[in-house]
């Protein structure tokens, strides 16, 4: 069997559940998922999501699962074989061995020989793919690698199931949603704050993928479920560890935008965010007998926090200013990506403390109390997280969004 991904397996028991049986069948679309998954671990990080692990299909194990619902019922099922987040770097003949194995586990468990089809034009990223189809489903096996020989990188083996080729053909750029679908999902509470439900979680566990995990949350809240992590982590040249750069995103985002009919646009970037920061904080750090900071040094892991809050948000013109480009898309039912340096800071607003970049989403804000609504993609618990403008503004590295054209 292949073994994957096994810092994921959660489930108490360590026999995979195997769904070749019911796939094949075509029961497992006909009953309620919970019901048919309720021998594996399964968490639910939004309204039309099921993750699991610990599945099997024959011969073949699994790692992260994501089922796609249709109320209570699977619509489609997606799962990861081998990515390069969870299970890290392997060489060329392994990731070729991988997808034998694959192939063959499913060609033994549907009866089906698989056929190579184009990897198709609505996709993120250059795929190698196969498909198996018979009278109650069908089967796509999609690989990405980049490189060759020295240079090569292993990216993901997926494998997609569903009842027919229209469950899995949907998510793609023809299926994005309509502006006045984005609007629709505006909320306003009785407090003032406005938000936007319905922003679909994408976890990102253990990896360093928050990026495109984020970006991803964009895309799916557009419809277009296909621009998933794994193949976003491919583009942007997202390692497990290091996660992805700001410089490295950009440029991505820009390509991938282009071919998904959006457009990414830069609110304020990293350099913006460092020299205005800089400035502002070296200011009030002389005036408060701290050392000051030079272009090189971790600004935003070295400053004293409070001098940092006072420099970037002292004064309610910056922070109105700060808040008005949120608003603006908020109401226009468009997130903002927030790009954030952890540090001293957290510890300073009541967080724990953690250092590096990170990505979050802005999902909302109350400009009477100067709040914004955030969340973080690690799971359903993080869903919605409230915290004050200017803690908010003194840890920002960057804010973009992508927008339907």
């Amino acid at each position: 069997m292949l073994k994957l991904a096994s810092f994921l397996i959660l489930a108490t028991s360590t026999l995979a559940l195997d769904l070749s049986e019911t796939i094949v069948s075509g029961d497992f679309w006909r009953k309620n998922a919970e019901t048919s998954l309720q021998e594996a671990y399964v968490q639910r990080p939004d309204a039309s999501h099921l993750r699991t692990t610990g599945i099997s299909f024959g011969s073949l194990e699994t790692g992260e699962v994501i089922i796609n619902l249709a109320g209570e019922r699977p619509a489609s099922l997606q799962a990861m074989i081998y990515n390069k987040g969870d299970d890290g770097a392997i060489e060329a003949d392994k990731f070729k061995d991988m997808l034998a194995e694959a192939r063959s586990a499913i060609d033994e468990a549907t009866g089906v020989r698989g056929k190579a089809r184009s990897g198709g034009s609505d996709t993120a990223v250059k795929l190698k793919a196969w498909e198996w189809k018979w009278d109650a489903g069908i089967i796509r096996l999609e690989a990405s690698s980049t490189g060759r020989k020295k240079d090569f990188e292993a990216e993901f083996i997926r494998l997609t199931a569903g009842p027919d080729a229209k469950a899995l053909n949907s998510g793609g750029a023809r299926d994005s949603a309509s502006k006045r679908d984005l609007r629709n999902s505006i909320t306003t509470e009785e407090d003032g704050t406005v938000w936007l439900k319905n922003v679909p979680m994408v976890d990102q566990g253990q990896k360093g993928y928050c990026v495109p995990a984020t970006l991803a949350r964009v895309f799916a809240f557009y419809g277009m479920d296909k621009v998933d992590q794994h193949a976003l982590a491919a583009v942007c040249d997202s390692s497990a560890d290091g996660g992805t750069t700001s410089q490295g995103m950009e440029q991505a985002m820009r390509d991938v935008c282009k071919k998904f009919h959006t457009k990414f646009i830069v609110i304020d970037d990293y350099v913006t965010n460092l020299k205005s920061a800089l400035e502002s904080y070296n200011k009030f750090a002389k005036r408060a007998d701290k050392d000051s900071l030079g272009l090189y040094d971790d600004v935003f892991g070295q400053a004293d926090p409070k001098v940092l809050r006072q420099a970037r948000a002292g004064k309610n013109a910056q922070i109105s200013k700060w808040m008005k480009d949120i608003k603006k898309n908020i109401d226009s039912g468009t997130p903002v990506i927030w790009m954030v340096m952890l540090g001293i800071y957290q510890e300073e607003i009541g967080l724990p403390q953690s250092r590096g970049g990170h990505a979050r989403l802005i999902i909302g804000y109350n400009m009477k109390k100067k709040t914004i609504i955030y969340t973080d993609s690690w799971g359903a618990e993080h869903a919605r997280k409230t915290i004050k403008a200017e803690d908010a503004i003194g840890m920002t590295t960057g804010r973009y969004v992508i927008k339907l054209r």
